[in-house]
């Protein structure tokens, strides 16, 4: 019984954990007008959007399980007080438009603005994503280099033991990643990137399309929490007693960062990160549609949020952007 409880006490424990800032010493690849702009970039392929749902156009309640914090220009910090606890993740706090999509089978004029609708949102997200993945690229190439000269005895210099010291501290890392084999192996399982096709079928259905108050006020297209008020924007529907607010970002660029961070940094998505690392492994190439499997803990909805993600990359056919990315490990 006595172990019981301490079992109980140390899950209790985990849901307690806290936030930790998203830090790179890798600044955005230039072409970025002030840093975070939309750099020029070639025509992405689009894939043809099939008739539009009224299915995708709403988006489940999440967990508070995404958690990390996004300050640029500070250091990461790991702990945020014990009563700073996110709410549950009930749908009456989601504030989402209804009606974005006419229904399945809907022909004319609805369905085509509809479907031009989400061909723009895919268009204008693209190359923010990628962007980010190539900035994580280069973060992840440097990164190996450092720690196979490390294994092969070389010593880091000041600069290096800095840059590994403050990745470490940002990606929850355990271990001395200058010393211990293994918290290396999961510094570099987590710097890594995401695929496009999750990445986009997760913006679409957090921010409704883009058209979400939070998306339209706060460049949140990815229903992330935070109980900074400087920076949160309040629900209109939150239940009484409830602190939680909806992340404000200065620009989607930055809504993107903080998403690939939270899932390449929190303890819910090992899962994710370790059908990754084997994805790595074995020279597959990174699969959107099979990482869905590891955002069970994401969503309120569990399982069946994974099936609505798999169906909207299914559905607009949204591998195809994860094309480019199938031979850099």
């Amino acid at each position: 019984m006595r172990s019981t409880h301490l079992s109980i006490f140390a899950v209790l424990a985990w849901l307690h954990t806290g936030e930790v800032a998203a830090f790179s010493p890798y600044p955005p690849p230039a072409g970025y007008p002030g840093g975070w702009g939309t750099p020029t970039v070639p025509v992405y392929y689009r894939p043809q959007l099939p008739p539009p749902g009224s299915s995708f156009a709403y988006r489940y309640g999440y967990t508070p399980l995404p958690a990390t914090r996004f300050d640029r220009g500070q250091l990461p910090r790991h702990t945020v007080p014990r009563d700073e606890r996110a709410a549950p993740a009930i749908s009456r706090d989601v504030e989402t438009p209804t009606n974005l999509a006419p229904a399945p089978g809907t022909e004319g004029d609805a369905g085509a603005a509809a479907n031009a609708s989400r061909t723009a949102f895919f268009d204008r997200l693209m190359p923010l994503i990628e962007a980010e993945n190539r900035r994580l690229r280069a973060l992840r190439r440097d990164t190996r280099r450092t720690l196979e000269g490390l294994a092969g005895g070389r010593k880091a210099d000041e600069a290096e033991r800095a840059t590994l010291a403050a990745l470490a501290q940002a990606y929850r890392v355990d271990g001395d990643v200058l010393t211990d084999a293994d918290a290396r192996r999961e510094l570099l399982r987590k710097v890594d990137e995401v695929p496009a096709s999750l990445a986009l079928a997760q913006a679409a259905n957090e921010s409704a399309w883009g058209t979400s108050r939070f998306a339209r006020e706060g460049n949140n297209l990815f229903g992330i929490w935070t109980f900074d008020e400087s920076k949160g924007i309040v629900p209109l529907k939150r239940s009484p007693g409830k602190k939680h607010l909806v992340r404000r970002f200065d620009s989607e660029a930055e809504s993107i960062r903080y998403y690939m961070h939270t899932l390449n940094s929190h303890p819910a998505y090992k899962g994710l990160r370790t059908t990754r690392a084997r994805m790595r492994a074995d020279g597959s190439g990174l699969d959107g549609h099979a990482l869905a499997d590891g955002l069970e803990a994401y969503s309120a909805k569990g399982d069946e949020y994974v099936r609505l993600i798999r169906q909207i990359i299914e559905r607009y056919d949204l591998a195809a952007f994860d094309a480019g990315g199938r031979t850099r490990a």
